[in-house]
């Protein structure tokens, strides 16, 4: 009787022994509750991840004011304001450490932002309603200051997307929601969560404010909000 052998972790044990064989099954039992362990562990990281709920850096969506024009009535971002609303982004971003910030370009807060994003080596996802050139004329160099030249600066390092939507408020809506989808999925791939950042005067203008339309939409979708004054 005393002739069968087997290993078991590398260890020659005789079969003979009715005291080995209960080592074997309690160390048998152990090994199956170390492994379900492990599993569960396992399975709720999984989750966690799905979920967007882990303490990854977040992607944040932005919108904001574009810088006001010389004969803008109501201030709503001032140029004079440009080096304390900058200063309080990179605080954000410091704070948040986002991996990726999702917004569209034009003068004010979008080119804050991407240029903050950009010397904080977070990657930028700019998405832009028609074709950079466009784009452009009609919402960066309109205003004063060197809009232009930054914008051509971003353009350089940003992953760029050009949506092609029609011209005006539709288009203006539409990428709100392009925007929040885009950053939303990034997220999703990336297993963290996507939050808004609103940049602007805390104040809306009325039914056609489109940063107003955006921080809606954001809430509506249950998105954590911060929020930078451009006043």
């Amino acid at each position: 009787m005393g002739c069968g052998r087997s290993r078991v972790f590398g260890f020659v044990q005789p079969f003979e022994a009715p005291l080995n064989q209960e080592i074997m099954l309690s160390i048998n039992r152990r090994e199956l509750f170390i492994g379900l362990g492990v599993l569960a562990v396992a399975s709720e990281t999984s989750v966690l991840r799905a979920s967007g709920k882990p303490g990854g850096r977040p992607v944040i969506v932005e919108a904001g004011r574009r810088v006001d024009a010389p004969e803008a009535e109501a201030p709503r971002f001032p140029p004079s304001n440009v080096s304390q609303v900058s200063r309080r982004i990179e605080e954000l971003l410091g704070k948040q450490n986002p991996q990726a910030v999702v917004c569209s370009a034009a003068c004010g807060a979008d080119l804050l932002l991407l240029q903050a994003a950009g010397e904080m080596h977070i990657e930028q996802v700019v998405l832009l309603p028609s074709e950079p050139e466009a784009f452009r004329k009609s919402s960066v160099t309109d205003r004063p200051g060197d809009w232009g030249e930054l914008y051509d600066q971003v353009l350089k390092t940003a992953r760029v997307e050009i949506l092609k939507l029609p011209e005006g408020q539709e288009g203006y809506l539409e990428t709100n929601l392009k925007l929040l989808d885009r950053g939303q999925q990034i997220a999703r791939d990336n297993g963290v969560s996507a939050e808004a950042l609103v940049i602007w005067n805390e104040t809306s203008r009325g039914p056609d404010d489109v940063t107003a339309h955006f921080l809606h939409a954001a809430e509506s979708r249950k998105m954590k909000v911060s929020k930078i004054s451009t006043v």
